[in-house]
């Protein structure tokens, strides 16, 4: 009975498996509920990075990469409970590469990376990736912009924006040891700020990169490859607590493995955590994960 519910509500046959053994972990009948590709062979096929979820659900967008070939971001949908073949969105193009889709939680704007130019009939891209953002418009997205102020000459990777519509992001702009670091950059009278170098709770040494940021800005997800984790890249997490980031918590051996792991997502109802390794994606209930629960996410 509980499956039909979570089938009617738009979650695919995974998820309500996973989402049933989230229960029963809770009750203790379950000890340990290891990671799923999710949809395989339909959204990760080995060449896949980073997701986003509509606010509703129902639309998955992600990177998927080829050889030798732009990197696109394509979407796939929920119908009837079954993740649809995906297609690339439609502001995409071969002369460039655009990736780390992140739907804000609004619905309203989808926001990315790519190497495009301004005048999209410039074939030439450029070598480093900027943040840019699109307008949803019926079913589709359009007017993609680059997002003034928070670009630089090297590179920006996985933006992700709160409900206040603050902005965290990494970028490789820093000189030196550790030079992929996460930002973060306020919106003040519709215009984003100069980036600020978050603090060393959370850019500890290493490379730090790919941050998820939780609806209310108060839990950030990221991975590192700081000395103390399982594998090459390890998933990690930092809350803010009254006003101050607290030290970064690895999050475990539940996520984290002897490969790089990477690019953390959680769904929009908090319950699934999704991550990246050997460019395929994964899903685990969020409830399997010690110090995360659902409730952070909402």
């Amino acid at each position: 009975m509980r499956a039909c519910k979570e089938r009617e509500r738009g979650l695919s046959p995974l998820l309500v498996i996973l989402t049933v053994l989230a229960g029963m972990s809770a009750r203790g009948a379950i000890q340990t509920i290891l990671p799923q590709e999710f949809a395989p062979g339909i959204i990760s096929t080995g060449h896949e990075f980073g997701i986003s979820f509509t606010p509703d659900g129902r639309e998955a967008y992600f990177s998927r990469f080829a050889v030798n070939q732009a990197t696109h971001i394509f979407r796939s949908k929920l119908i009837d409970g079954i993740w649809q073949q995906p297609e690339k969105i439609s502001i995409s193009a071969d002369t460039w590469s655009d990736l780390d889709p992140f739907v804000s939680f609004d619905g309203k704007h989808l926001f990315f990376i790519s190497t495009r130019s301004d005048n999209d009939t410039d074939s030439s891209g450029k070598k480093d990736m900027d943040i840019w953002v699109a307008e949803r418009h019926g079913t589709d997205w359009i007017a993609p912009r680059r997002v003034e102020n928070v670009n630089s000459a090297g590179k920006e990777g996985y933006p992700g924006v709160a409900k206040d519509r603050t902005m965290y992001f990494f970028s490789d702009r820093k000189d030196g040891p550790g030079n992929n670091a996460i930002y973060e950059s306020r919106l003040i009278n519709g215009v984003y700020s100069a980036p600020v170098l978050m603090p060393s709770a959370i850019n500890s040494g290493a490379s730090n990169t790919s941050p998820f940021i939780a609806r209310d800005g108060r839990t950030l997800l990221f991975y590192s490859n700081r000395i103390g984790g399982y594998g090459k890249a390890d998933l990690y997490v930092s809350f803010k607590r009254h006003g101050k980031w607290t030290d970064a918590s690895n999050l475990g051996p539940v996520v984290n493995s002897g490969d790089s792991d990477y690019n953390p997502a959680v769904s929009p109802d908090g319950r699934l955590f999704f991550f990246g390794r050997n460019s395929k994606l994964y899903v685990v209930p969020t409830s399997a994960i010690a110090g995360l629960r659902a409730k952070l996410f909402r």
